[in-house]
């Protein structure tokens, strides 16, 4: 994403949530890793470095952000614990992972990206944009209270919807959706489920040679 478009999103967020006057961005771009375990009150946004070198930030336990998380360019953010007051945003080639903690709002993938979920407190509703990607790792899910299968689900499956199941971690889910154009949601086994499909598979395909 362009310097310019990264500015635009970050001052529009900041103009939706909070006065801008009153609310500065920490931006984090040095292409180093960063663990937070204490309150942050502004925004954060995570950027690849000058040099290209991309920029992680993990939230543990203890941790809080209190406004929204930008992830911009290759950079990385993960999040096994504490909380996000606002929204996670992914741009570009940027990813996140989530087996903890919990987001108040919206979880939102744009441009390339990809939020990869397993576990936590995922907000109110999934927001899936211009080829980004929320992945789901879990059991028993169901759109609009109907089974589905594992899998990818575009705009043309399901454009919108309430998405139901359990997380690997165990926690429950209920929560809308709504994907545009090349976007998608992939549902994924959580890993005991994986291990007896890719035995059952393996089983199947002896047989056969049999």
């Amino acid at each position: 994403m362009k310097e310019l478009e990264k500015i635009i999103v970050i001052v529009m967020l900041t103009v939706l949530c909070l006065s801008a006057a009153d609310v500065k961005a920490l931006i984090l771009n040095d292409g180093g890793v960063h663990t937070v375990d204490w309150i942050i009150d502004e925004p954060v946004s995570v950027e690849d470095s000058s040099g290209g070198d991309f920029t992680t930030l993990n939230l543990v336990d203890g941790g809080e952000i209190v406004n929204w998380v930008n992830v911009f360019d290759y950079s990385q953010f993960n999040m096994s614990g504490g909380s996000i007051g606002f929204e996670l945003f992914t741009y570009d080639y940027s990813q996140a992972t989530i087996t903890g903690g919990s987001i108040a709002y919206d979880l939102n993938a744009f441009h390339e990206s990809e939020i990869l979920v397993s576990g936590g407190s995922i907000g109110d509703s999934l927001n899936i944009q211009n080829n980004g990607r929320i992945s789901i790792s879990g059991s028993g899910f169901e759109i609009d209270g109907n089974p589905v299968d594992y899998g990818i689900y575009t705009a043309l499956d399901y454009p919108l919807g309430t998405l139901t199941g359990t997380l690997t971690s165990g926690e429950l889910i209920n929560i809308d959706f709504e994907i545009y154009d090349d976007a998608s949601i992939f549902l994924v086994p959580e890993p005991a489920t994986l291990l007896l499909i890719t035995m059952g598979a393996l089983w199947l395909r002896r047989k056969n040679r049999i």
